[in-house]
């Protein structure tokens, strides 16, 4: 099993998720919310909701937002935010998104930010997204497009090569969300209708190699359980690698580069 998969990494990651990571994640959000053609007033589901980021933003527009994350050190940070937003209007619940505890035909608007894209039954997980929209209800849900399309992603592995020689490098898996033309016939198969998958390029602004390695780290679950299993002595090591990688590869600083994901809306038919 991934070990994505598990509650555990996401646990580890949360407080650096929040502020490393949540900045740059709004922008895709956004999209979303563009491509899904959101509405206010309505009723919105956010599956693997992490610490809040795109419920947060609805927070003032929505309804009712009702949260799920199965990893409870995101729902702790979440909680902290919706408090200090005084957002009155979310409910968060600490569930697995394969198996929503949830009733069916409730929202309007459904989102899994980079979040079904983990699931060890991802069917499962459209499939129980699908079920509790309503009727002609829209659902939108984000994967990260593969390594080679965004320069962001292909300098993090490349500088991890440098350090870790003996890791491959990474592919594009046909069979997963990276492929569009799977990605738009998994979610069809899984009964929703007009499904679109449009890519996106993220803006990441990078100021150094050392910060742009923390911000990495800090917000990216493997690389922090990773930084975590190593152990902070052989950790150091890799790091100078690391680093030296990145300012031989960086572009001119301050710079921006780009990180693309895919994100496919569709329908629950009428």
């Amino acid at each position: 099993m991934n070990p994505l998969a598990n509650p555990e990494p996401w646990n580890l990651v949360a407080g650096g998720y929040q502020s490393e990571t949540v900045p740059a994640f709004r922008q895709y959000c956004q999209k979303a919310l563009e491509l899904i053609g959101y509405e206010p007033y309505k009723k919105v589901v956010d599956i693997a909701c992490g610490p809040g980021t795109l419920s947060l933003m609805l927070a003032e527009s929505a309804a009712e937002i009702t949260a799920i994350d199965f990893s409870a050190g995101m729902l702790d940070i979440f909680r902290r935010l919706a408090a200090e937003q005084r957002a009155k209007n979310i409910i968060i619940h600490h569930m697995d998104g394969q198996t929503l505890d949830l009733p069916d035909n409730t929202f309007d608007f459904g989102f899994s930010m980079f979040g079904l894209m983990f699931f060890p039954d991802r069917m499962a997980g459209f499939k129980e997204l699908l079920r509790v929209l309503k009727p002609g209800g829209r659902a939108a849900v984000s994967s990260w497009a593969p390594v080679a399309e965004s320069p962001v992603m292909q300098l993090m592995f490349g500088s991890l090569r440098a350090a870790f020689p003996e890791r491959p490098e990474p592919k594009t898996n046909m069979l997963s969300l990276e492929n569009p033309e799977f990605f738009q016939n998994e979610m069809t198969n899984a009964g929703f209708q007009h499904v679109m998958v449009t890519a996106f390029d993220g803006e990441w602004r990078i100021e150094n190699a050392d910060t742009f390695l923390e911000s990495m780290v800090k917000g990216s679950a493997p690389l922090e359980m990773m930084r975590h299993n190593l152990g902070a002595d052989v950790w150091a090591e890799k790091r100078k690698l690391i680093v030296a990688y990145l300012q031989e590869n960086l572009p001119p600083l301050p710079a921006v580069l780009h990180s693309r994901a895919l994100i496919a809306v569709g329908s629950k038919p009428v």
